[in-house]
């Protein structure tokens, strides 16, 4: 009995480990769509037609359309990881849920 406890135990604190890294990873997703939305607002707001892009240590000349769609592009791909992510996290916490209830049920025995 004891060796089952320890083994749905170790399961819980698996479980709790990867539920908080999956809310840091929606954390994230969270920045990183907001600096795409405010970076789409900022760059509609310029009357220039031409944008400099970063590009690692140098920038590049690039259409200001062309940057705001790959914006869009970039935040349809957030969308959709964060679709997976919420899937996983809400089976995380159910995992979590039924381990503590299966744990309570085996210490009352």
């Amino acid at each position: 009995m004891s060796q089952i406890a320890q083994e749905m135990t170790a399961s819980l604190r698996n479980a709790r480990t990867q539920l908080d890294m999956v809310n840091q990873q929606l954390a994230y997703l969270d920045r990183q769509e907001k600096l795409a939305e405010l970076t789409k607002k900022e760059l509609e707001s310029y009357p220039t037609d031409k944008v400099w892009r970063s590009c690692g240590k140098s920038f590049i000349s690039q259409a200001k359309s062309k940057y705001v769609n790959d914006l869009s592009h970039d935040e349809s791909i957030l969308l959709d990881q964060r679709k997976t992510l919420n899937i996983k996290k809400n089976y995380l916490e159910t995992t979590v849920e039924k381990t503590i209830d299966n744990l309570k049920a085996l210490v009352k025995k």
